[in-house]
Order: structure tokens, then sequence, then C-alpha cells
């Protein structure tokens, strides 16, 4: 059994169900979770205290900012990858978030093995945040 529990994530997912079955997932395969964030602006205070090794970003949450900025503001402060998460087809998002830098881009509901093994591929290939 590999212990991934150094390999910090925050999910930044409103949707309760959703940002549990993630969790459990990550959980299971031995990540460490830095806290599921409701909404931009919790995800950016949480990031200030506890920088993580990558984001689980839903492009539509809730509060003042989208995933896409909120994914665009961390990006210009933190080395910190982005996997984003959505409901969408990819060509309903591709112009929205080809603006900025991002690590992937995987469709709801998401399967264990599709997640963990991006999470492992953008890990692997991404410098140390």
């Amino acid at each position: 059994m590999i212990n991934r529990m150094n390999e910090q994530v925050i999910i930044v997912e409103d949707c309760f169900v959703q940002s549990t079955v993630i969790r459990k997932m990550l959980e299971t395969e031995h990540f460490g979770i830095n806290k599921v964030c409701r909404s931009g602006n919790e995800a950016l205070k949480e990031i200030q205290k506890n920088v993580p090794h990558l984001i689980l970003m839903d492009i539509y949450i809730d509060g003042d900012m989208n995933g896409i900025e909120t994914a665009k503001l961390i990006r210009e402060k933190y080395n910190i990858p982005v996997l984003f998460l959505t409901a969408l087809n990819k060509s309903d998002v591709a112009d929205q978030i080809k603006q900025i830098q991002f690590s992937g881009l995987l469709i709801k509901p998401v399967s264990k093995p599709d997640l963990i093994a991006n999470i492992k591929k953008v890990l692997k290939s991404y410098p140390a945040a």
C-alpha cells in the first residue's frame, strides 16, 4: 500500500454529495485532504493557511467567483496544479478554461480510476508546490 498522505489536495466543490464521493475516492487511495471548500473565497483563504500539492476545482461553485476565476487567481500567486471537474461537455467550457494554465479537465460523474490516474499524472509531472 502506498501512503500518499503527504500529497495534500484541496477539493473545491459546492455540491455536498459530489464532494463527499470525491473525498472518499481520494481517502481510499490514501491522499491527504486539506479541506473541502464550497466557494472560491473559501479556497483562497485555505491556500493561504496550507498550500496543497493539487486542487480539484469544480467550474461552477457558490460565491462571487466561479472555479475558472478562482483558478486564475490561484495560478497568479501559487505554483499549484488545478484539475477541473465539470458536469458540462468539454466543448462547453473549452473557451473559458483555455485562458488559464490548468492541469486537466474531468467530466462528472468521474470514475475513481479516471480521477486517481489523472491526479497521479499531474502530481508526477508537476514541480512541487
